[in-house]
């Protein structure tokens, strides 16, 4: 490597830090791929993606073990498939979904994004068919997230979709009863992701990359949490607007650290660069989530009055930080609070201090959409098409992108405790007041008018 003196000495400092790569995820383009031939579109498909993709798990843990930042996810996004696959029926569109999970276990990639259809204007043919086939394909496969972009701030909201994706949700929990309807939590609807935000659950290769592209995700709560610490010791009486600078100042490492690995891992597979997450988003580390930034603002307890101002403070915070450090990242800082991989914010939904409407207003202010929240297996269409449409609204009012993950629980009630294999956290299925009071308006369905 051609790296300078000061390339070394960054990486030196660095490696003091409690960082961790979260995701590094390359952006494979297959439109060309495309061809009437159901076989000879899986075989290319298949043979795109162990071509470009071979080498990625041994190079993330190469530039892991060089930088001593821990790689903790591999994942893989392609060209949506809607477009790639149009003119096929639900039943081959289910095989191309098993196409992609082959192709990424035979590269060791945690994930594949891309099985995606964008219906923000109206839905295809072919982006019907997709819908269609998600239970089927998200039973299936093991590896393989889906997505559905519904609604952006210049377009409105597709309220049809909505429908028929809160069908889908219904249809899918039934497939996986027997797996306490884990495939729901496979399928995210997104808002403002015209541009296919490759860091979202699912999210495909969007207009506007190359061929190749690795976009890299860094957890910077640990580092926060270090600064935070430090600075609390020094001044216990410190105000917010300078706790906001701790925060902007620990996220220009991180920022700094993932251009680095992502450089380089982009360097080494011929690959463009991309983009940077910097993201609040929980990980196998002790504290490691947003929720145990809160006490250290003041915020007893996540859910407590103030909540929300003070994930406003640090996402702002971030955004300014990873903007500041790279011009690769900025506008794709989020903060997530994923119930069943985040333990400490598990913990508050057990402990009953942490309610869906809280959750809910949470998702509104810093958040990133409600994202693994799990629901009665009873609740009805009308009102999971409400609650998704009012988060797709929220997100187009605040021009932002936002994801919904709902993990739909059969036989299970609210209150009940669940877990699932590989994930951080157990549960419990939070009740939604109001439920069944939406049906008339859900029912006259059409398109919610874009933001003016």
């Amino acid at each position: 490597m051609a790296h300078s003196t000061g390339y070394f000495s960054a990486l030196q400092q660095l490696r003091q830090l409690p960082l961790d790569v979260r995701t590094v995820t390359l952006g494979i383009n297959i439109a060309d791929c495309a061809d009437r031939s159901f076989h000879r579109l899986c075989d290319g498909i298949y043979h795109r993606i162990v071509e470009k993709a071979g080498r990625m798990n041994v190079v993330c843990s190469e530039v892991a073990s060089l930088m001593g930042v821990p790689v903790l996810q591999r994942r893989l996004c392609v060209t949506p498939i809607d477009r790639v696959a149009q003119g096929f029926n639900s039943s081959e569109l289910v095989n191309i979904a098993k196409t992609l999970d082959g192709a990424a276990a035979n590269v060791h990639a945690d994930r594949i994004g891309g099985f995606a259809a964008d219906v923000q204007h109206g839905m295809t043919q072919s982006s019907r068919q997709l819908i269609a086939s998600l239970p089927e394909a998200l039973v299936q496969t093991e590896r393989v997230r889906a997505a559905v972009h519904v609604g952006s701030t210049e377009n409105g909201v597709n309220l049809e979709a909505i429908t028929s994706i809160a069908d889908v949700l219904l249809k899918t929990a039934q497939a996986s009863s027997h797996r306490n309807g884990d495939a729901t939590g496979k399928l995210a609807v997104l808002a403002n992701d015209s541009t296919g935000h490759p860091h979202l659950t699912g999210a495909c290769l969007g207009d506007g990359w190359g061929d190749l592209v690795v976009h890299v995700g860094i957890g910077a709560t640990s580092i926060i949490r270090h600064g935070l610490e430090q600075r609390l010791q020094e001044n216990p009486d410190s105000r917010l607007d300078e706790l906001a600078s701790v925060i902007q100042t620990a996220v220009f490492q991180a920022t700094r650290t993932a251009e680095l690995v992502g450089r380089e891992i982009a360097e080494r597979l011929g690959a463009e660069f991309g983009s940077i997450d910097v993201t609040l988003a929980p990980t196998h580390r002790p504290g490691d989530s947003v929720v145990d930034l809160l006490p250290l603002l003041g915020i007893e307890r996540v859910g407590a009055p103030g909540t929300a101002t003070a994930l406003t403070l640090i996402l702002s915070a971030i955004r300014a930080g990873s903007a500041f450090a790279s011009c690769s990242a900025g506008a794709y800082s989020r903060i997530m609070l994923s119930l069943l991989e985040d333990t400490s914010l598990a913990a508050a939904s057990q402990s009953g201090t942490l309610t869906f409407d809280q959750l809910c207003m949470a998702a509104n202010s810093g958040a990133n959409g409600l994202d693994l929240i799990c629901l009665p297996g009873d609740t009805d269409r009308s009102t999971l098409s409400a609650i998704i449409a009012d988060q797709v609204s929220f997100a187009i009012l605040n021009r932002r992108p936002a994801a919904v993950r709902l993990v739909i629980v059969p036989g299970k009630q609210a209150g009940d405790l669940v877990s699932y294999s590989g994930m951080k956290a157990s549960a419990v299925i939070l009740p939604v007041r109001g439920a069944g009071l939406s049906e008339g308006f859900i029912r006259r369905g059409g398109r919610i008018p874009p933001v003016r």
